[in-house]
């Protein structure tokens, strides 16, 4: 079975075009375009890796990723954001964060410089 990898993100084209990638990449990708979707999703599939857009509606990614942190300590958390704020960086990587990625998201280098990084090829 493939290893699983949920993204969490709110811009449904970006949505849409990390899971295609990581889909045709061999991995098995869930997406939600909001932080309770994403969550139950989570709980679900127990992923590998989360791909969190850390400006969610609701809910921001830092709440989120404190949730996964403490129920699914054993997932990677990579976090997106469209901002390199030093300061949310630092939070994000402090609450557990694997690793901080600003968009545009350059899918080659995800893949092989974070996601193969993080949990190896797809299996």
């Amino acid at each position: 079975m493939a290893q699983k990898i949920v993204v969490i993100e709110d811009e449904a084209e970006i949505l849409k075009m990390v899971s295609e990638f990581l889909l045709e990449s061999g991995y098995a990708c869930y997406g939600a375009l909001n932080a309770p979707d994403g969550l139950a999703l989570v709980k679900k599939e127990l992923p590998s890796l989360v791909l969190l857009d850390i400006g969610l509606p609701g809910m921001n990614g830092l709440e989120v990723l404190e949730k996964i942190r403490r129920d699914y300590p054993e997932t990677s958390v990579l976090i997106l954001s469209g901002h390199q704020e030093t300061e949310i960086v630092k939070r994000a990587l402090t609450a557990g964060a694997s690793e901080y990625i600003t968009k545009p998201i350059q899918l080659e280098t995800l893949l092989n410089h974070f996601i193969k990084e993080l949990i190896g090829p797809p299996r």
